[in-house]
């Protein structure tokens, strides 16, 4: 007999061997649903990780006495894609119709997350509890501790997977046998699901699981989150201030802070570091940021010739990039909206040419009315900063600026990328002062054929002749991991070495 605590995440249920489609979750995700309980078998979900564990359990001639799930069902809001709740359902009705464990007939017990399963405070103290919920109902029935206890890290959040890992080795009632296993995927679309595989741990996930989870966290650019579980799992010591410092000035680069960050890196002593690639790529790319910084605010000719105005204006379309894949849609397009602010403001002052002190606002607005008594502006001449009603430019008066020195611009007044920021960030602000938040479909719809990001990089590059390929940070991540790799290995293996020598412990 046996025990398995697992996370359900988006990946558990499947349909036709693949992993369902985000925009196409929910509806899949009901049918299913509604199938099993009328049993009419039109759909046929499988389960990869369900099944990986059943034939584990198998090779190990064990049965399944209890299977206990954690799934997300988010407070205050209606089931969205990326919940579990509705998953559990359909794995508890398979069960249920002998489709699974149909030899086993296991106890099932499911527990909710209600607090954001992406956050690791939340998540350690939500597993904690529910640890002890757990080992009370097991006790209520009777379930005995000292079989083999399994646990799955393969489905659900990084959050959700260090909050499990974390209360499992806190729960002094487990056996010490307790197992960690994980689901590997079919070498092939067309392969089958291999089975469950047991995966070493001490206190803490095998170095290679660990930068797995470290490596989304990377594509969050989460950078305070990866420092506080190193130091949380006792993988940094005080003298290794490189990892840390580097960490500390990614943060600050993703913070728009370059000039700080420059001074992080110039803390990093160790020069076997800063021999690596992905160090000298981070180092000059910030100080290239850091340059356009003090650029773009001194009174500087053709800025836009500068190079290092094209790495600010590209670093902030991969921060859009990462916004939108996180599904941060309120953040994303008040960033969208800045960056299309500044880049009116950049082509405008460029193409005035005089390169007034924007910081004084009566000087800038001389220098524009000037500008357009010259070239016969005539839109100009009623605009609110020109006539002294407003402090500071408006975007429509950046536009008008724009429209007459290049009336073809993407960026002049009543451009389609204009109209369509505009729709996007109206609604935002009608959603936020009702508490609530923008859709993807909000998106998608409002850019219907072409996707923001084609008409973004279309602008980027014909008005300020940017080359967008790959994400510069993506270079500095992997390198980084490796160099990461690396050093944990060796830890691990000096750990090792002093604990066969007769050494302490490791706690």
């Amino acid at each position: 007999m046996a025990i398995v605590l697992a996370n359900i995440g988006t990946s558990d249920v499947q349909r036709d061997g693949s992993r369902i489609p985000e925009e196409e979750r929910l509806n899949a995700i009901n049918l299913m649903n509604e199938d099993l309980l009328g049993q009419t078998n039109v759909f046929q979900p499988e389960f990869p990780i369900m099944r990986s564990i059943e034939k584990l359990l198998s090779s190990k001639e064990e049965y399944l006495e209890c299977l206990i799930l954690f799934y997300t069902e988010q407070e205050g809001l209606d089931f969205r894609s990326s919940d579990t709740c509705k998953d559990f359902e359909i794995i508890r009705l398979a069960i249920e119709q002998q489709k699974l464990f149909a030899s086993h007939n296991p106890i099932l017990l499911g527990y909710p997350i209600h607090k954001a399963p992406y956050s690791y405070d939340r998540m350690f103290f939500h597993y904690r509890q529910a640890m002890e919920q757990i080992m009370h109902q097991l006790t209520e029935k009777h379930v005995n501790l000292n079989q083999p206890f399994y646990v799955s890290v393969a489905g659900g959040t990084p959050a959700c997977n260090f909050g499990l890992l974390h209360a499992v080795n806190a729960t002094r009632e487990l056996p010490r046998n307790k197992q960690f296993i994980y689901s590997p995927r079919p070498a092939r679309k067309e392969d089958p699901q291999p089975p469950a595989v047991e995966i070493e741990v001490d206190a803490y996930l095998s170095v290679d699981e660990l930068l797995y989870n470290f490596r989304e966290l990377f594509e969050g650019h989460h950078y305070g989150q990866i420092k506080k579980l190193l130091e949380s799992f006792k993988l940094l010591q005080e003298k290794d201030v490189t990892e840390v410092h580097f960490l500390d000035a990614l943060l600050l680069r993703k913070n728009l802070q370059y000039d700080k960050a420059v001074q992080k890196l110039n803390r990093i002593t160790n020069a076997d570091f800063k021999k690596e690639a992905f160090f000298n790529k981070c180092f000059v790319d910030t100080q290239n940021l850091m340059n356009g910084i003090k650029i773009n605010e001194e009174q500087v000719q053709e800025k836009l010739r500068k190079p290092e105005i094209k790495r600010l204006l590209e670093e902030q379309y991969w921060k859009l990039e990462n916004y939108y894949a996180l599904e941060q849609y309120n953040d994303w397009v008040t960033m969208f909206m800045n960056l299309y602010e500044n880049m009116l403001r950049l082509k405008a002052i460029d193409g005035i040419g005089t390169a007034p002190n924007e910081h004084r606002s009566g000087q800038l607005r001389e220098a524009i009315r000037s500008w357009a008594t010259i070239h016969g502006v005539d839109s100009l001449r009623t605009d609110d900063f020109i006539c002294g009603k407003r402090r500071y430019p408006t975007r429509h008066t950046y536009e008008k600026i724009v429209s007459a020195l290049e009336p073809g611009s993407l960026l002049g007044k009543n451009s389609s990328l204009a109209c369509k920021l505009d729709h996007i960030y109206e609604e935002r602000n009608n959603l936020i002062h009702r508490f609530g938040g923008l859709t993807k479909e909000v998106i998608k719809d409002t850019f219907s054929l072409a996707n923001w990001q084609t008409e973004l990089k279309g602008l980027l590059h014909k008005e300020f002749h940017c080359q967008l390929k790959e994400n510069p940070l993506t270079e500095i991540h992997d390198g980084f991991l490796h160099w990461l790799r690396h050093r944990l290995h060796q830890r691990v293996m000096s750990r090792e070495m002093y604990r066969e020598q007769g050494g302490e412990k490791m706690q």
